[in-house]
Formats: C-alpha cells, sequence, structure tokens
C-alpha cells in the first residue's frame, strides 16, 4: 500500500466509525495523518476529504478538517489541531469543573468524548457525584458510554423513560455534547431535546460542552441537519438518530 493508499485508508476509517465520537474519530484520523511523516499530496487529500464528508455528514469538526485538506498549509493546521486535541480533555474538564463540583449528580445523554472528559476530570479532581446516561434512541449508545464511565467512578445507563426521575434528585446538573453549534441551534443525539427541557423546567443547570472546531454558521448547520440520518430495521420503521435543539436550552456553554 503506497502513501496515497493509505491516506485513503485512514479517511475511509474515519468515515465509517460509528464507535465513538466526533472528538476521537477527529484525533485518530490527525494522528494518523501526521504518522506518515511525509508531504500529503492533494489529490489524496481531495479524494480523503469527500469519503469524510460523505461518511460523517453530521460532525462539524470533521467537515471543517475535510474542508481544509486542500488548502496549501494543511500540514501545518494538523500540527496544530493534534496540539490542541491533546489538551482537548484537561481543558474541558477544567472550564466545566465550576458547573459539576457542586452536583451530586451528571445526567447526560447518548454519548460523547467531551462529556466523558469532563466527568473524568471531576472525578479526578475528587468529585464523589454519580452519572445517568440515557440512552437516546435505540441507538444512541447510552450503554457503551455508562460502561466506559464506569471505570473511573459511579455510572449507570437507562432508557428514556427515566428522565424525569433522574432529574429529580438534589443538585442535579445535565451535561450534554454535541455534533455541531450554531448560533441558535446545536445538534446532538436524538432525546437531548427532552432532556433538556425537562431540565429547564425544574431550573437544573444544563451545560454544553463542545469544543470551538464544531461551531458553524446557521447555514452550514442546516446544511448538516439537511442530511441527518435515519436509523432503520426496515423500510416501514425508522427514527432519527440527531436532532436540532435550540440553544436558549443551554445554560451555560463549555469550551476548551
Amino acid at each position: 500500500m503506497d502513501g496515497n493508499d493509505i491516506v485513503l485508508e485512514l479517511f475511509r476509517r474515519a468515515a465509517a466509525d460509528d464507535e465513538r465520537g466526533a472528538s476521537e474519530i477527529e484525533k485518530n484520523l490527525v494522528r494518523g495523518l501526521l504518522a506518515l511523516n511525509r508531504k500529503l499530496e492533494s489529490g489524496a487529500l481531495k479524494a480523503g476529504a469527500e469519503i469524510l464528508a460523505g461518511g460523517q455528514p453530521a460532525m462539524a469538526n470533521l467537515r471543517s478538517l475535510a474542508a481544509r485538506a486542500a488548502a496549501p498549509d494543511f500540514d501545518a493546521w494538523l500540527a496544530r489541531r493534534a496540539g490542541m486535541l491533546d489538551e482537548l480533555p484537561n481543558r474541558l474538564a477544567a472550564n466545566a469543573w465550576p458547573h459539576i463540583e457542586c452536583s451530586n449528580r451528571v445526567v447526560t445523554i447518548s454519548r460523547s468524548s467531551a462529556v466523558m472528559a469532563v466527568v473524568e476530570g471531576a472525578w479526578a479532581r475528587g468529585w464523589r457525584g454519580s452519572v445517568v446516561v440515557l440512552d437516546g434512541t435505540s441507538t444512541g449508545g447510552g450503554q457503551d458510554q455508562a460502561r466506559r464511565l464506569r471505570e473511573f467512578g459511579a455510572a449507570v445507563s437507562r432508557p428514556d423513560a427515566t428522565a424525569p426521575s433522574c432529574l429529580d434528585a438534589s443538585a442535579v446538573v445535565v451535561v450534554v455534547g454535541a455534533d455541531a453549534v450554531g448560533p441558535r441551534r446545536f445538534i446532538n443525539a436524538a432525546g437531548t431535546t427532552m432532556v433538556m427541557e425537562l431540565a429547564a423546567a425544574r431550573g437544573l443547570e444544563r451545560v454544553l460542552a463542545a469544543d470551538s472546531g464544531k461551531d458553524v454558521s446557521d447555514q452550514v448547520l442546516d446544511e448538516i441537519a439537511d442530511v441527518l440520518p435515519n436509523h432503520s430495521d426496515s423500510p416501514d420503521r425508522g427514527w432519527p438518530v440527531f436532532e436540532v435543539i435550540p440553544m436558549h436550552l443551554v445554560s451555560e456553554r463549555v469550551t476548551e
């Protein structure tokens, strides 16, 4: 396999990765490209960008990476982006800590590497609270997220039907991630709107943890929303994997 084939394979793996969050997928792709330690050819990068845009249309940071791939300074940008992504978990955890330290429970939904970073960072700082991960839709990944979190502290996975009771305890904060963040709306797993509305009705803090690489314009967010995938187990039965949530439901944005 020559260098261009390796580049395309890295993009294909990123485009097909449905097990990890957007930041993790981007980090693996960036590391893989840098590990080649060679000048990346524009033709391979353009083809790779098309593969990535087609496979991960909802993830704004990957869309941004794909758009930059053809730029002449892409190699330098990759190195800078790699440094930021390496620091991102610690930065998110530090910036979210003031919102977490006085809580007893974090409620989140689906799967997010940003939420992982926030919660793991809180436990490392001595937080003794627990985490409830709601599943979102049947493809939401809540069980997977809870399983990963249990390696570091107390976490459980529950279906959406338990959302009201999860939010009734004292000192609860809702923390969610995002695949894209616009000025007025953001995109996350289906079920997020319900959780945020219930939390807002109870006067609970609602934290959105997402790095600035996921920020897009209203126009781009509309473009992403138009291609959001549905999950279907038969021709006449399907359900959304993502949804668009109004930013007014967020009480605090945490970024790097």
